[in-house]
């Protein structure tokens, strides 16, 4: 497991306030020397950017606010506990737990006395951002939930932010896709006790993209891969795809390896057998079948008939 201190070691870190001023190394021990972060520019346009991130070992009693911040500052807490002080509520995150300041409502957090919490954060802004912050759990009065996974995932991302803070466009789509990630990860923890649901997208768009994938992916899959990339039961799954569709997964999959069969049997001179591993048939025969069951003509005769008609 990452601890702190293997990441102060580093020196090309960037080490500064809140307020956003570069520390000097006085004001640094002043402040508290468990404090890493990475700050960027809050006037950034995007679905979603990030605004900072960094990690924080605080010391008994530190408290900040209250305040109105911009952005949403999303914590997790690898140890110890706090008080967290937002809506109007009181709250007492605490090891394992995400813990979020919302964009532009006053907030006031404080590290116990006994035990001060460690936590790691990225803040993040954009255009999708309070979309994306709601689908994580934190709807309206909501800024306290349990991780079902090990929070120490989320200061990993963290550090990989760090490892490389110079400011420069590769950098900063690095740390962007970490971002996402990072979410993600906490989209995923946080994903037990919510109701689930059924639809993210209208069906008009599960179908559409399942047809998008079997006619990129048909000859390597089979329509259980194309069940699991939707994420709905097969049943469910196979009767919205033929009330929109009008025809069955199997037979949508089937269709797209004969069309292309057919191509590839006037256009090209490979064999019978080539053409059907091609398409995604193991067995000759199999697709010798199912082409003359749909054609009326075995693939060398629909190739032959095909040719003398053209020529």
């Amino acid at each position: 497991m990452i601890e702190l201190q293997d990441l102060y070691k580093a020196q090309n870190y960037l080490l500064r306030r809140r307020d956003g001023k570069v520390m000097k190394p006085s004001d640094a021990s002043q402040r508290n020397r468990y404090y890493r972060c990475l700050e960027y520019d809050h006037d950034q346009k995007g679905d979603i950017c990030l605004i900072s991130c960094g990690m924080e070992r605080c010391d008994p009693g530190v408290n900040f606010g209250p305040e109105l911040r911009d952005g949403y500052h999303l914590h997790a807490v690898l140890s110890g506990t706090g008080i967290l002080r937002a809506g109007e509520k009181e709250f007492h995150p605490h090891e394992g737990q995400l813990f979020l300041l919302k964009d532009n409502e006053w907030v006031q957090y404080t590290a116990s006395l006994n035990d001060p919490w460690r936590y790691c954060w990225v803040t993040y802004n954009g255009t999708e951002a309070k979309r994306i912050t709601e689908k994580l759990g934190f709807t309206d009065g909501v800024y306290l939930l349990d991780s079902t996974v090990d929070v120490y995932r989320f200061f990993e991302f963290v550090i990989h932010m760090h490892e490389k803070p110079q400011m420069n466009f590769i950098n900063d789509l690095r740390r962007r896709g970490i971002l996402l990630e990072f979410l993600a990860l906490a989209m995923e923890a946080t994903a037990n006790g919510r109701p689930e649901r059924r639809y993210e997208y209208s069906p008009e768009v599960y179908i559409q993209r399942s047809a998008n994938f079997i006619n990129q992916n048909y000859a390597a899959i089979r329509v259980s891969d194309v069940v699991e990339y939707v994420g709905f039961t097969r049943s469910y799954f196979s009767t919205l795809f033929k009330k929109h569709i009008g025809i069955s997964p199997q037979e949508y999959l089937t269709l797209c390896r004969l069309k292309r069969s057919c191509e590839l049997l006037l256009y090209t001179d490979l064999s019978v057998q080539d053409i059907a591993a091609r398409v995604g048939y193991e067995d000759q025969f199999n697709f010798s079948r199912i082409f003359k069951k749909h054609y009326g003509f075995s693939p060398a005769n629909y190739r032959k008939n095909e040719k003398s008609e053209g020529g």
